[in-house]
């Protein structure tokens, strides 16, 4: 069985589906806000690399964990789906015929994101992707606690998330395939013989230079799967 490794925040969707979540949740007057408020600052002092990826990561999930404690799964899971309805046209246009392609040349797609577990299945559901696995909060009793259980986002996280998915798959590497953008996804680009680096962080372009592993973008990158796929 050969995969398909897919990231969605940066990769199949221009954004991160998870921030997009805990903004409609204050904004709703659900989660707390000046926590809320928090996760955006820290994700912030990143992008202007004022903090390096790895505490960027820990503060920012234990911050949304501590934003949505109390909040009820099933409120979560409305809002996720209101969220997605509203952001699902913002998608790279590319995505849905690059997911027809995949699938017509015989890969089994696998999403695995950072954002919430509960929005990254919108987008599976949407494209008929039944592995799946976003990050996941701790709950008790039917509400979130404040807690992580499952920090899918970090630094090696990826990888292992992979092959707990793919453990009763007879998984063909030589014929894989893995999409990401940051840094966060290059131990599952490291695996696979189809190693695809999306319009990635310098980080990762870095990185992807000295492999030599294929640079794409929104533009090429349809065409690139095709050329993958006959090869």
């Amino acid at each position: 069985m050969k995969v398909a490794a897919l990231d969605i925040d940066g990769t199949l969707y221009p954004g991160a589906l998870g921030l997009q979540l805990l903004q409609a949740l204050a904004a709703n007057g659900i989660s707390d806000k000046s926590k809320s408020k928090n996760v955006f600052e820290v994700v912030e002092k990143y992008r202007l690399n004022e903090i390096d990826f790895q505490t960027m990561s820990t503060s920012a999930y234990t911050l949304y964990a501590e934003a949505i404690a109390g909040i009820s799964q099933a409120v979560m899971q409305h809002i996720a789906n209101q969220v997605w309805l509203q952001e699902r046209t913002k998608l790279f246009a590319f995505v849905p015929k690059l997911i027809d392609i995949l699938k017509s040349q015989g890969y089994s797609i696998v999403l695995i994101s950072g954002s919430p577990d509960e929005i990254v299945c919108c987008l599976a559901q949407e494209f008929g992707i039944s592995k799946y696995q976003g990050s996941i909060f701790a709950t008790y009793q039917g509400k979130y606690t404040g807690k992580v259980n499952l920090l899918s986002g970090s630094l090696g996280k990826k990888y292992s998330i992979f092959l707990q998915m793919a453990k009763d798959w007879k998984v063909n590497l030589e014929e894989s395939l893995a999409i990401g953008d940051s840094i966060t996804d290059t131990p599952l680009l490291e695996i696979v013989s189809k190693p695809l680096v999306f319009e990635p962080h310098p980080s990762l372009m870095l990185l992807a230079q000295q492999k030599s592993w294929l640079v794409t973008n929104r533009n090429d990158i349809v065409k690139h799967v095709m050329e993958l796929g006959s090869t």
